[in-house]
């Protein structure tokens, strides 16, 4: 964890309003595009665009064909009000999905059906507000499919780590999706695609009505059921709950979300999350939301207003609806029985809309393996799918080398390389005195439009504040802020004691701008702010690595630009990554001392625990190249010593 009153970190809220101008600005662009809608024509190719889209941000995660379900019913339960199937079946090859099936006790027809999709509830389809919705949608008539999300119920990923505690369920989420990150993939779409092949079971039941099958979730259950409204032409109905807002609101609310509902490049196409909805209108959609929900809902209640323009000038405005309950984040009763009546309705179900009296669920009630030593289900897991991806791209790509692995660099990190130096600032009233830095000078080189990367200059002979050191130099790259390395690590510290000087170079997020926000000081807290900006970067269809690396190869070309000479790069824990990177890309061709570095990104792929970040794991890498490429292409530029594993600590 970093402590502030080491450094200056003046401008804590610059990545914040960064991405806030950004996000703003593309939902600008999106609002006039919806606006300049007037026909039915104009709505049609709307709805169709969105709809190519968000199979664009999904479908390139999805199998290439469907394996058998190979679906069994390993049990039933009987309930005065409705009967119980207990089902599993595989997703992919190898991975099962544990579900319950809820029979009304009548069906004299094929039934309507919905598909249950809980949210985020560690026991899953346990959980009490999930089993509650699917009795009340038997009782209504419905056949109701309530499955376990993965990590969830009876679909835990992960084995108890050594002297530590299991992680939390939205951590478990992120450790699965982070790494996949790394071999190009998206957990959002196996999540997604679960959800496809449980409508796949649902059409093999006779029991079931296949014209009208509906989808209904909460919270990440409703991220789900937005994404499967949007991708699957076969669903009659919708109600997402607690999810529906905007994208803005994630920003601008300082509100991180789990690695599924962050869909790559997504805020690049321009969307928004009502799209998702407006993808198959006039769909009849209701969107449900809480007044007191963290997710917004002004927001919700906005985009309901954009889906109910399109469905009316596509004819039906009454197959759109909102409902906001009264109380705070959860699927209540009140959300409920407003999805019931709404379903109902356009099922062609009459009667009364209230819920029955629900039966409490213990786990054996509703668990379809047994309960065995370990807990887990058979077949295979995320992350071993993650480490074997990891293991065929690594080889199939073989070792790229010279202007190969440099074009691939620059194409995984998304730079483009500059020659003309940033504008800079010099702030010399704002130098904290500290003699065993022997600071000279400030300044913030402007290397992106509303962005300052902090240059300290420490060290070194003296010289006025107003101007940056010239002659030979060492640019360090801290692990969290440079200043702060400085004062405590001793590697860092030693740097100081030669004649040249040391300038310490805080890329966007580091140090004197680590954002301030999301209510969290841990740096390395798996739900914060240096997860927030890089799940933004995502959905830009960028990286944040690639624009810290982006960040010192401009602040390196300020320094040469005013008179250096010589630079040798230093980079420690995080600052290591940027600094390989910043050398290899760098056209002087600078040196390079690391420690505390990451091997290799393989290591992160075949790991079920780790601690480096979201930050450091640049999209699709594994299928360019690994850290070990870059280190054989600096050859003896580079000095490395003190490497750290996956937990960011000496190996073992």
């Amino acid at each position: 964890m970093t402590t502030p009153a080491l450094y200056n970190n003046r401008y804590p809220q610059m990545v914040h309003e960064y991405f806030v101008q950004r996000v703003r600005a593309a939902m600008a662009a999106r609002r006039e595009r919806l606006a300049r809608l007037r026909t039915r024509r104009e709505a049609e190719n709307y709805a169709r665009a969105v709809r190519e889209l968000a199979a664009q941000s999904f479908q390139p995660y999805f199998p290439k064909t469907k394996c058998a379900l190979a679906a069994r019913v390993t049990g039933r339960a009987d309930n005065p009000n409705f009967t119980l199937d207990k089902i599993v079946f595989q997703s992919r090859p190898e991975f099962y999905v544990t579900a319950n099936l809820y029979l009304p006790l009548k069906l004299d027809a094929p039934a309507p059906a919905v598909l249950g999709l809980c949210g985020h509830a560690l026991n899953g389809k346990q959980a009490e507000p999930y089993y509650s919705f699917a009795q009340g949608l038997a009782d209504k008539g419905f056949v109701c499919l309530l499955m376990d999300p993965i990590s969830q119920g009876e679909r835990w990923q992960h084995d108890r780590p050594r002297g530590a505690p299991m992680p939390g369920l939205c951590h478990a989420h992120n450790l699965l999706g982070n790494q996949m990150v790394l071999t190009d993939d998206f957990f959002g779409a196996w999540r997604v695609y679960d959800a496809i092949r449980a409508l796949d079971y649902l059409f093999t039941r006779p029991e079931v009505d296949p014209a009208r099958v509906g989808v209904t979730g909460n919270s990440g259950g409703g991220t789900l059921s937005a994404y499967l409204t949007a991708l699957d032409p076969r669903l009659a109905m919708a109600a997402p709950s607690c999810y529906i807002c905007s994208w803005q609101t994630q920003v601008e609310n300082e509100i991180p979300a789990d690695a599924e509902q962050n869909p790559p490049g997504i805020l690049a196409h321009g969307m928004d999350e009502a799209d998702l909805l407006i993808a198959y209108a006039p769909r009849p959609t209701i969107v449900l939301g809480q007044y007191y929900d963290f997710f917004d809902c002004r927001y919700t209640q906005a985009a309901y207003r954009e889906l109910r323009r399109v469905h009316s000038l596509l004819g039906s405005p009454a197959t759109a609806q909102c409902f906001i309950g009264p109380t705070t984040h959860g699927y209540s009763i009140h959300n409920r029985e407003a999805m019931y009546r709404f379903f109902m309705r356009h099922a062609g179900i009459a009667g009364p809309a209230r819920e029955p009296r629900i039966t409490p669920f213990s786990v054996a009630d509703t668990r379809v393996l047994p309960r065995t030593r370990t807990a887990r289900l058979p077949g295979r897991r995320v992350f071993e799918f993650t480490r074997d991806r990891a293991a065929a791209l690594t080889s199939k790509r073989g070792r790229p080398v010279g202007k190969r692995l440099q074009q691939a660099v620059l194409k995984v990190l998304g730079i483009e390389l500059e020659t003309k130096p940033p504008h800079y600032r010099v702030t010399p009233r704002y130098i904290r005195v500290r003699p065993e830095l022997k600071m000279r000078g400030q300044f913030l080189a402007e290397t992106a439009p509303g962005i300052l990367t902090a240059l300290t200059v420490c060290g070194g002979p003296e010289q006025h504040p107003q101007h940056l050191p010239a002659g030979r130099l060492i640019a360090y790259v801290g692990h969290t802020a440079g200043e702060t390395d400085l004062l405590a690590d001793p590697a860092a510290r030693a740097l100081l004691r030669g004649k040249r000087a040391v300038v310490a170079i805080d890329p966007r997020g580091i140090g004197q701008s680590e954002p301030l926000t999301c209510g969290e000081r841990d740096f390395f807290a798996p739900y914060k702010a240096d997860y927030l900006y890089a799940t933004l970067h995502e959905m830009f269809g960028e990286n944040y690595l690639g624009a810290r690396v982006y960040d010192v190869l401009r602040a390196l070309d300020l320094l040469y630009a005013e008179g250096a000479t010589e630079i040798e790069l230093a980079g420690r824990g995080l600052g290591s990554v940027t600094a390989a990177f910043a050398a290899l890309l760098h056209p002087r061709r600078p040196r390079v001392r690391l420690w505390h570095y990451l091997p290799a990104y393989r290591m992160l792929a075949d790991a079920q625990y780790y601690t480096w970040p979201l930050s450091v794991m640049p999209r699709g890498v594994l299928r360019h190249f690994d850290l070990p490429d870059v280190y054989r292409a600096l050859g003896r530029r580079l000095r490395k010593s003190a490497p750290w594993d996956v937990r960011m600590r000496p190996p073992r």
